[in-house]
């Protein structure tokens, strides 16, 4: 059975993170370096991954320490800035997460590599703050002991290679599984405990990245803890195989929590993701957790695809042919994407018990391309059509494309007229960054200005390849004052602009 944790402890912690995953190497006799626990933010936006990760840590007298990271893509590296940790506990507070404790986690890593051009190959050094950077990318392993040697004499460190063995261990087991990119980050660490500047990496990959091997350089015990800002969410089949990752047979805990639904508008307090996520991005926040022996049998490399695009929650044991009940609750926007998911399935047989369990509601789903559509209009409508501070009917409004004068694709006419036959609600389902634009009627939420009038729209029709579409709006300024239109659109890079728009009526 799961059980349910808030997650208010590790709020707590992560307002001053500790040492993130780096493989710290020391090269002085007789210290005692300290790595209670690991932190990092990670975010995915489906081909490019930022890893910001903070350090915090402790040795028993002043000490230099370099780090060690392993990347499966040529990483960009520098100072996150500001205090994104803090930032993004706020945010974790704000949304409620639960842990549920349960199962562990698998992962496999490595991405061919290319061929080699030189042994070890220098691809950025630059002092970022209290850090000393050093991005290599290794072509030849077997080379690597002899430039390490060389590299670590020009940085002015003495290190004999019984205390590098393990270095060089690591070097080839991720080379070997094709992660060819590594960093060293030189840090001082004093006999206090003690805070440096974050660092965010970001580099291509097409699977959720997070280093854990180079751990087993240390030893010991602790924990892990990663943030994950993902287009989608870790669901129950994410215990499988774990076997591959972890050492079961030391009893390690492994926590999973529940995900919730963020938009980008909320991560701008951070400052660190802005332009990383497309606008109408789907971002779901989780927390995985780790508390054991340093003692990785691999890394985390996840799919990015293997995600499911909605809310990830704990679900309740209820009799047989009851609704089932999840914890937390569904806010209105997952409950959405829910329905995005899965309504488009209502007829597949193997997801009539889920729609069930999540007690959704597909007649009245207006799908997310239609609000795209509408968004889209009201960016750059036709001539008397409101541009800003548009207030939209809360129902779809009925009608029909028929007469000689007015004509269209008879495909896009089809699917138009078959859609408005029933007015449908709306719903507050419009991409991120056009929310500004748009309010539904009754909102109180925002401040419309006095004389704005309102707007009623239809429902969108698509042709077959769902490049053109069709919407009729109806605009009324006042009592006695409005137009109604038709609207054609083309998409267009993948966004969707205004063609044309015929005059319907004069009123």
């Amino acid at each position: 059975m799961k059980r349910i944790f808030l997650l208010t402890a590790f709020i707590l912690l992560l307002v001053h993170p500790v040492l993130a995953d780096k493989g710290p190497v020391i090269w002085q006799d007789d210290v005692n370096l300290s790595q209670d626990s690991q932190k990092a933010i990670i975010a995915h936006n489906g081909s490019e991954e930022i890893m910001i990760l903070g350090t915090e840590m402790k040795a028993s007298r002043e000490v230099e320490v370099l780090e060690f990271i392993p990347f499966p893509s040529e990483p960009a590296v520098q100072a996150a800035g500001g205090d994104p940790f803090e930032a993004i506990s706020a945010l974790i507070a704000q949304k409620g997460l639960v842990f549920f404790r349960s199962g562990g986690f698998t992962a496999k890593g490595g991405q061919d590599g290319e061929g080699a051009v030189s042994p070890v190959e220098i691809r950025f050094s630059r002092k970022i703050g209290l850090h000393d950077v050093t991005v290599v990318r290794i072509h030849d392993v077997a080379e690597f002991r002899n430039w390490c040697e060389k590299f670590f004499k020009e940085k002015g460190i003495q290190a004999d290679h019984d205390r590098l063995s393990r270095v060089y261990d690591n070097a080839r087991d991720y080379t070997r599984r094709g992660y060819t990119y590594f960093v060293f980050d030189r840090v001082k660490v004093s006999g206090e405990t003690r805070f440096v500047e974050p660092l965010l990496y970001s580099f291509k990959s097409g699977r959720i990245y997070y280093p854990l091997k180079t751990s087993n350089l240390i030893g010991g015990n602790g924990a892990v803890e990663l943030v994950l800002l993902l287009p989608g969410s870790f669901m129950d089949d994410v215990w499988q195989n774990i076997r591959g990752l972890f050492d079961l047979s030391k009893r390690p805990g492994i926590e999973l929590s529940s995900s919730s639904k963020i938009y980008r508008r909320e991560l701008q307090p951070a400052g660190i993701l802005e332009g990383f996520f497309a606008p109408g991005s789907k971002i779901y926040m989780q927390v995985l957790r780790y508390k054991g022996a340093y003692s990785f049998k691999d890394d985390l490399s996840y799919d990015i695809g293997r995600l499911k695009p909605y809310a990830y929650r704990f679900e309740s044991t209820r009799w047989h042919g009851q609704n089932k009940e999840f914890t937390p609750a569904f806010t209105r926007e997952e409950v959405r994407d829910l329905r995005e998911f899965f309504c488009p399935k209502s007829g597949d047989p193997a997801y009539v018990f889920a729609m069930l369990d999540y007690n959704l509601d597909c007649w009245s789903f207006i799908p997310n391309e239609e609000y795209e559509v509408y968004a889209a209009i009201f960016r750059n409508p036709p001539s008397g059509v409101p541009r800003r501070d548009v207030v939209l009917g809360r129902m779809t409004i009925k009608n029909e494309v028929k007469g000689p004068k007015i004509t269209f694709d008879r495909e896009l006419v089809k699917d138009f007229n078959e859609k408005n036959r029933v007015s449908l609600p709306l719903e507050n389902a419009f991409p991120d960054d056009s929310r500004p634009l748009v309010t539904l009627e009754g909102d109180t939420s925002r401040n419309v200005l006095p004389g704005t009038g309102k707007t009623y729209v239809s429902r969108v029709g698509f042709d077959k390849k769902r490049t053109r579409a069709l919407v009729y709006v109806d605009h009324a300024a006042g009592p006695r004052l409005g137009m109604s239109c038709y609207i054609t659109l083309g998409k267009k890079n993948g966004a969707w602009e205004v063609a044309d728009s015929i005059m319907a009526a004069v009123h």
